[in-house]
């Protein structure tokens, strides 16, 4: 593997490790917690969190602003909003991880030569993804989630363009600063908050790992990858995702799941690994 590789790789591991735990830390916060309000509670602690790190400086401008509101404005509401109101969040978590198929797509549009080994992996990591769902029904909530994949993909590859050569603390202490105020805006649609200590802790966690680790991992990764390489590699996120929950919940993955994992994992090799 090329050194440009393995440093990309050195991110996306942890990432796994950190958005996958978001996953049954959520599912736990949300029973006290509206989406909406978990949603905003992220951006607060992302915007404290990074403002320090950048000693209170932080990333103004156009494009700045068109990058906030796609990754994370629009992405984390209708990743938030879609897995609490389906039916199926096992299948709305799908369709927010179909976002390296949008990025192969929209980088085709712009010009970009993508080899049939990137394409055959993405087509698998998303595939085994689908086998993990045992149910396919439908429903708002499923949509909006795809909204969500489709927002992220966008941001990720206008980030690649535009802002890869950013400081990922002061970027990111702008982007989360703009959309504070407009997710508190629409959170009376869906509100609801019990404040119980270990409800608060659990946010403040959720914040720390989802809204600021994360996205540090994840930006970084964007700047050592290129978007088509890393938003493959964002698949392992749902694996890990299964493992975790495992671990913290009890939950057991099923057979379905474990076979789709593995298959999943295969596309992400096949396309981390090709040429550019």
């Amino acid at each position: 593997m090329s050194s440009t590789l393995l440093r990309g790789l050195k991110w996306l591991g942890p990432l796994a490790i950190v958005w996958g735990l978001t996953y049954p830390l959520t599912k736990i916060v949300s029973e006290d917690v509206s989406p909406l309000m978990i949603t905003a509670v992220r951006f607060g602690v992302g915007a404290i969190f990074f403002l320090g790190l950048s000693k209170f400086k932080i990333s103004v401008g156009r494009k700045q602003f068109v990058t906030a509101i796609l990754n994370f404005t629009i992405f984390l509401i209708c990743l938030n909003v879609g897995t609490s109101i389906s039916s199926n969040p096992g299948l709305a978590a799908v369709m927010i991880y179909t976002q390296p198929i949008f990025v192969m797509i929209f980088e085709r549009i712009l010009g970009t030569k993508i080899s049939s080994r990137s394409i055959l992996g993405i087509l698998l990591g998303v595939l085994g993804l689908a086998l993990s769902i045992t149910s396919a029904s439908l429903d708002l909530g499923i949509l909006i989630a795809l909204l969500g994949g489709v927002s992220w993909a966008l941001g990720t590859v206008y980030y690649s363009r535009n802002l890869a050569k950013e400081s990922v603390p002061r970027l990111n202490a702008f982007m989360s600063l703009v959309s504070l105020p407009i997710t508190l805006a629409i959170t009376p649609v869906d509100y609801y908050f019990v404040p119980t200590p270990t409800t608060i802790i659990l946010l403040v966690i959720l914040g720390i790992l989802g809204q600021s680790v994360g996205y540090i991992f994840w930006f970084n990764a964007l700047k050592e990858m290129g978007s088509i390489r890393a938003s493959a590699g964002s698949l392992l996120v749902p694996i890990a995702a299964y493992i975790l929950s495992f671990l913290t919940l009890g939950v057991l993955p099923s057979l379905l799941e474990a076979i789709g994992s593995v298959i999943t994992l295969i596309g992400v090799y096949l396309t981390v690994t090709s040429r550019r």
